[in-house]
């Protein structure tokens, strides 16, 4: 974020499609895919970073996504990875679970 605001005059900036995949290894239990602490410390870690970068550094950040709402379809693997915060069971009708990164993402929403 420092780079971008040193170099391009600190212009509003929305972080789109940031996150991290898991592969999708269809011998985890379902109970076992929604654990996703990997997933917790990746969104922790960047955001609390984020966050520094603009309340120590004046970064003017206006948004942020995370990546993916849903597992899904991706270009370069298919479906051999995951990156969803909810879990879609490819094998029941694609009903969806929320991943522990949902209740994360719930308590960071409404703490900061």
């Amino acid at each position: 974020m420092n780079y971008i605001k040193e170099k391009y005059g600190n212009p509003p900036v929305i972080i789109n499609e940031n996150g991290m995949d898991d592969s999708n290894n269809p011998f985890t239990s379902i109970k076992d895919a929604l654990k996703d602490e990997k997933r917790i410390k990746y969104h922790n870690d960047y955001l609390s970073n984020l966050l520094a970068s603009i309340k120590e550094d004046g970064c003017n950040v206006k948004g942020y996504f995370v990546w993916s709402l849903l597992e899904n379809w991706e270009w370069a693997s298919g479906y051999t990875s995951r990156f969803g915060l909810y879990f879609v069971d490819y094998n029941d009708k694609l009903k969806r679970y929320p991943k522990d990164s949902v209740k994360w993402f719930k308590s960071f929403l409404t703490s900061t």
